[in-house]
């Protein structure tokens, strides 16, 4: 890793919330948040008069009408050229209405200092978190100098802007990197989760969807279908763990 760049998701996660011990399954940066929650726009604000896509996405009807749902969300199969594309942000909330369970803690208030920009979720074996970064406002120190990117995808978060090969930043040669802080925002356990699946059009199965009792979730963009599907397979035998 170049000590020109933030550190990954894992590091985050280890150095600032995990117990001592506790192995990281997985752990992602997404950047940008979109709504698809009936009665509601993009943004997550209620809009009346949109009519209801899902219904009780789970419920008494059980998880294989919230995998279509998820298809009307996502798109996927052989219409998904009718149906919503993949957003652009890296995590997508969805649900059956505005009081839906994903969008209530998508909303719930952050830690002080922390924003809900930069969002970094972590599976270990027994829990998935749902982290924040610090509020860092942009900053451009002029040539050879920073400027602040967020935390982005990955360890892509801060580029040196300057050519001179001798300015690091923050992260010298020889020492330990270090990454900035993170904070909990909720844990999702597994008494809430009801199922994760791959989903997205045919040609670009990327999103990992963590599906939640009442049919709300998020939909976390991993960039690669193969990742997507780690990652799901990873959550799926976290629940099969937990309920024995």
């Amino acid at each position: 890793m170049s000590v020109s760049r933030a550190p990954g998701a894992s590091l985050s996660a280890r150095q600032w919330w995990c117990e001592p011990g506790e192995q990281v399954v997985w752990a992602l940066w997404t950047h940008g948040t979109t709504f698809r929650v009936d009665g509601c726009n993009e943004n997550g604000f209620p809009k009346p008069g949109m009519g209801k896509r899902f219904g009780s996405a789970v419920g008494k009807a059980g998880i294989a009408v919230a995998a279509g749902a998820l298809t009307g969300v996502f798109g996927g199969g052989e219409d998904s050229g009718r149906v919503t594309a993949p957003p652009a942000k890296g995590l997508t909330v969805f649900g059956p209405g505005p009081e839906c369970r994903a969008r209530g803690l998508i909303r719930s208030d952050v830690p002080e200092g922390y924003s809900a920009g930069d969002v970094l979720w972590v599976l270990t074996p027994n829990r998935l978190g749902v982290l924040l970064s610090q509020r860092i406002e942009p900053k451009d120190t002029g040539p050879g100098g920073w400027r602040q990117l967020g935390h982005g995808w990955g360890d892509v978060g801060r580029v040196l802007v300057g050519a001179s090969p001798e300015e690091f930043g923050r992260n010298v040669p020889g020492a330990a990197l270090r990454s900035d802080p993170v904070a909990l925002w909720f844990v999702l356990g597994c008494e809430e989760i009801v199922d994760c699946q791959v989903t997205g059009p045919e040609h670009r199965q990327t999103q990992c969807a963590v599906v939640l009792r009442d049919g709300s979730g998020f939909g976390l963009d991993a960039h690669m279908a193969a990742d997507a599907g780690m990652m799901a397979d990873a959550v799926r035998r976290y629940l099969r763990g937990a309920r024995g």
